[in-house]
């Protein structure tokens, strides 16, 4: 963070910029690409932009940008991807998130560029993507479609890997790890928050550093404590007493947006509420999708208040960013998982949590360099000539250690996440169906240009690949070097190992439906619910009365109390999965298992995603695939069996398969023989109109 000469230094350096910095138009890049940035606003360059020009940025050079939030990446990439195509090269741009690669696409979309946006169906080719110049993608994504085609971007000069920092996620860290060691003999560009070993990571990419704390807008940063703003320049500024958050929010509104950051969803919800209590209904209500949110998010709206978690459904998230940017929205409160997501800056930033409570863990301070990007939204380019991030303390005894560990303190290193067995056996396997590895000295090659060997040695990573080669050789995924059958295909479907494995293993002749979605929330890539407080009794009793319904073992309670306890919290999402498929209204479900509609979706999205392999193995293995087809379409429209000739008509989801068979129309027959007038008295004359159209091309 600035000390106050940095920032006096920045403020000088802010007002000589217009006539010092390099003008866009003198870069050696086409001119109508040129005067499509320069439309959009663009005319000089920022110092750090300045810097990657230097540097190499037009040239061939690999580059690692580590630069604050706002600094200017995105045109940097933007100048390396125009000169790419200039040049006669293609170009792929990685970034972490969905939300994210929508944003970019469109940024690429608007400089008239032949560019491509994938981010979904893993078990996919996608050669139409070759026809391409730049390709918009997840690291997901990109590491499926090289698992289908080693050399599917053979002919890609130009690798953009956006927020690389991820790297140092366990998450997310692998994939994009894998995707670079594979990439190493082409060109490639990192962007990156700062960190505190960014030459680390550019000596491993073999590439030039840009390094900057150079920001737009002067980021000023400081403590609220009681009724005091103690900033780190030694200025202070008392305001009222009371809940800090309703107090920053009310005195921040007067010069601009705030943004305030706290540690659970339900206290998003919470700590609205009480500052939308301050202020009057003054706004024009925003149109939210009926949820269980709808009610407070409208009401909110109309004070100009919001909030954001993951639990909204992303109609509601897209409409609250989009809502906040052009102002309709003066406070938003989230969760820090819009600091990660698209930009989104405001005058003031509020960080109410530096704790958060981890599963199994409880609660730990949260990650400094996660601060710092939350920090990093203070601040609006062309708005303000300044911005304020304040961290809350709870009391006097915690601001020097906020100062110290957060402020004063340099960013989190980066490290590799890769040795991890459950990353390794996903990629290991990748890696030997794909053939990149056919031996132990290919082995060796390809993991000495991971980061995990150039930051630790080789000797251990390779402790734990044996581990994992055994599991996959046990498993009969893998023999010697080579990918089995189902190893091949496992590694095309993009699933887990391990998920594979208790895949297979539920194989039957005769399939119960909620022994089928069982298997499906005791794999892996399922994120179980966990059990809340009262729960266990319930599932107890269900896995009890039901023990035939399981395609899996049932674990002993007594000899292994933690495995049961595990495999209830898998009851427990099966149990959701099964009032999907039921026809239970999605409040309802919401409200039962305490979760959010965007949950709700993320589940029943990674159980079609589970389900489709489910009937791939099955498939590979000669067992009947007919009630794991039926099983897929009830969780993709979340229909009772009966409906199941219903959804097949176009326009036809639960709630109107649901209306018509109820009305005596049971098949699709008698939809068709149906007359008109009297299906537009049950769904409306469009419809009806629609489904009649739909039908008599059948």
């Amino acid at each position: 963070m600035e000390t106050l000469f940095e920032y006096v230094i920045n403020r000088f350096i802010n007002n000589l910029i217009k006539v010092s910095l390099m003008e866009i138009r003198e870069l050696d890049l086409p001119i109508p690409y040129i005067q499509r940035l320069e439309q959009q606003g663009y005319a000089t360059l920022y110092p750090p932009q300045e810097q990657a020009i230097e540097k190499g940025l037009l040239s061939d050079a690999n580059m690692v940008l580590a630069l604050p939030t706002a600094s200017g990446k995105t045109l940097i990439a933007l100048f390396a991807l125009i000169k790419a195509l200039q040049e006669g090269h293609k170009c792929i741009y990685i970034v972490p998130l969905k939300a994210l690669a929508e944003e970019k696409f469109s940024e690429i979309q608007n400089l008239d560029i032949n560019v491509a946006l994938t981010t979904g169906d893993y078990d996919s080719s996608d050669y139409y993507l070759n026809k391409y110049d730049v390709i918009v993608t997840t690291s997901e994504k990109c590491d499926s479609l090289l698992r289908h085609d080693p050399h599917f971007f053979h002919d890609v000069h130009l690798i953009i890997a956006d927020e690389v920092h991820l790297l140092d996620d366990p998450g997310r860290g692998p994939t994009l790890e894998m995707i670079l060691s594979k990439m190493k003999h082409k060109r490639i560009l990192a962007l990156s928050a700062t960190i505190s070993n960014a030459q680390d990571i550019a000596q491993w990419l073999h590439a030039e550093l840009v390094e900057s704390t150079w920001r737009p807008v002067p980021l000023r940063s400081g403590v609220f404590v009681e009724d005091t703003i103690i900033f780190e320049d030694g200025e202070k500024m008392i305001l009222s007493r009371g809940d800090p958050c309703v107090t920053l929010a009310l005195h921040g509104r007067e010069t601009g947006q705030i943004l305030i950051f706290v540690n659970s969803r339900r206290s998003t919800r919470a700590v609205a509420k009480r500052i939308a209590n301050h202020l009057p209904s003054s706004f024009q209500p925003l149109t939210f999708s009926h949820s269980i949110y709808q009610s407070d998010l409208t009401s909110l709206s109309t004070h100009g208040v919001g909030f954001h978690h993951a639990g909204l459904t992303r109609h509601d998230r897209t409409l609250i960013e989009t809502a906040f940017k052009e102002n309709k929205l003066q406070i938003l409160v989230a969760t820090p998982t819009l600091a990660a997501g698209i930009n989104l800056p405001a005058r003031w930033v509020v960080i109410r949590d530096v704790k958060r409570f981890y599963r199994d863990m409880g609660y730990y301070f949260i990650p400094i360099l996660e601060i710092h990007q939350m920090m990093g939204r203070a601040g609006r380019p062309k708005y303000d000539s300044r911005g304020e991030a304040i961290l809350v303390s709870k009391k006097e005894e915690e601001v020097d250690m906020l100062f110290h560990r957060y402020i004063h303190a340099d960013p989190d290193p980066i490290s590799s996440k890769l040795a991890s067995q459950s990353a390794l056996r996903t990629h290991l396997l990748a890696l030997l169906a794909s053939g990149y590895i056919r031996c132990q000295e290919d082995v060796r090659k390809f993991f000495s240009k991971t980061l995990y060997v150039h930051q630790n040695g080789e000797p251990l990573v390779y402790d734990t690949i044996g581990i994992v080669q055994d599991y996959l050789e046990q498993h009969e995924l893998i023999t010697g070097f080579s990918a089995t059958a189902f190893g091949k295909r496992v590694a095309e479907l993009y699933i887990d190992p391990a998920s594979a494995v208790i895949l297979r293993e539920a194989l039957s002749q005769q399939a119960p439906p909620f022994g089928i979605l069982h298997a499906l929330a005791a794999c892996p890539n399922m994120s179980s619910l966990y059990l809340r407080k009262g729960e266990f009794t319930r599932f107890d009793l269900m896995t009890e009365q039901g023990s035939d319904r399981f395609l899996l073992p049932v674990p002993d309670a007594f000899e292994e109390p933690d495995r049961y306890e595990l495999f209830l919290s898998e009851v427990k999402t099966a149990s959701l999965l099964d009032s999907w498929i039921n026809e239970i209204e999605d409040n309802s479900i919401c409200n039962t298992f305490h979760i959010g509609p965007g949950d709700l979706y993320r589940i029943r999205e990674t159980a079609d995603w589970l389900m489709y392999a489910f009937i791939e193995i099955a498939r590979l293995f000669s067992y009947p695939q007919t009630p794991l087809r039926k099983m897929r379409i009830r969780l993709k429209y979340g229909v009772k069996e009966e409906l199941l000739p219903l959804v097949k008509i176009k326009n036809v989801g639960r709630v109107r398969a649901r209306t018509l068979f109820n009305a005596g129309f049971t098949t699709v027959n008698k939809v068709d023989q149906a007359p008109l007038k009297e299906l537009s008295l049950l769904l409306g004359e469009k419809i009806a109109g629609s489904i009649k159209q739909t039908l008599s091309s059948f």
